[in-house]
């Protein structure tokens, strides 16, 4: 097992997956923004900034939503992908993450809503009045939402091994252990690096602590059964550096540095 190939291949694809889900995240919330009629409307790489003195409350709070929304909406998307999909390769990997962090951008952002006024949900909440034993309550259901999504997309990383290594149990240990242990925390240090700059530590916390969602079912990637029906049967592609993945890497950066600059409506 080439333990760097995996690292490396996985690493990529997190930080592309983050990166759009969170481009994609903003662009919600920017269409909204355009189609409700704000004002000077401008997205970038972590946030959208638009005059909204002369919306009324509601098409405020579309705005504020279509973001979590949206990202949910493509999680429930690629989960569906995910669960068509017959091969476990890279591209599978990719969908995978996708799914991920689509869910984390929806039920990290109810988690956070008690702490964080001015986020998307935080701002609804307190402008519908919520008290704050329900917006903690949302928060626990964003928490219980998460563990039981992460849990039932486990599988699909599991998946990723070879039949042998997922009925091995030390082969699997270090088989997880370079598809999402390592590559969490190095994906973590480049993401947070590429939020750069911020507005708000909002926009820092989601790509520092919520990919740590993925721990929270840490148990069962090493140990829970899985039927082997499923597993990969192209491997050897997963321990090779895919030069692929590099391009859609580099270009992922480019597209993201050209959105700190702006596109403006």
């Amino acid at each position: 097992m080439n333990k760097k190939a995996i690292i490396l291949n996985t690493s990529m694809l997190f930080v592309i997956a983050t990166l759009w889900q969170q481009t994609l995240h903003e662009l919600g919330h920017f269409i909204a923004a355009i189609l409700l009629h704000s004002k000077d409307i401008s997205i970038y790489h972590n946030y959208v900034q638009h005059d909204s003195s002369a919306l009324t409350l509601s098409a405020r709070l579309i705005i504020a939503a279509s973001g979590p929304l949206f990202s949910l909406v493509l999680g429930i998307f690629f989960h569906i992908v995910c669960a068509s999909f017959k091969k476990r390769n890279l591209l599978f990997l990719f969908f995978l993450f996708m799914s991920v962090f689509g869910y984390i951008n929806f039920g990290g952002y109810l988690l956070v809503s008690p702490f964080f006024t001015g986020g998307d949900t935080g701002f609804i909440f307190l402008s519908l009045g919520f008290p704050i034993w329900l917006t903690i309550t949302m928060a626990i259901i964003g928490a219980v939402f998460l563990f039981f999504i992460v849990k039932i997309l486990s599988r699909f990383f599991v998946e990723m091994a070879t039949e042998e290594i997922m009925n091995n149990k030390s082969e699997r240990r270090i088989f997880i252990g370079s598809l999402v242990k390592y590559p969490l925390f190095l994906g973590i240090i480049i993401t947070a690096l590429l939020n750069l700059p911020v507005v708000t530590f909002l926009s820092l916390l989601y790509p520092i602590f919520s990919p740590f969602t993925l721990f929270w079912s840490y148990g069962y990637l090493l140990d829970s059964q899985y039927p082997s029906t499923n597993a990969n049967k192209a491997f050897d592609k997963l321990t090779t550096i895919s030069p692929l993945i590099i391009i859609a890497f580099i270009l992922t950066i480019i597209c993201n540095r050209l959105f700190v600059i702006g596109i403006h409506w």
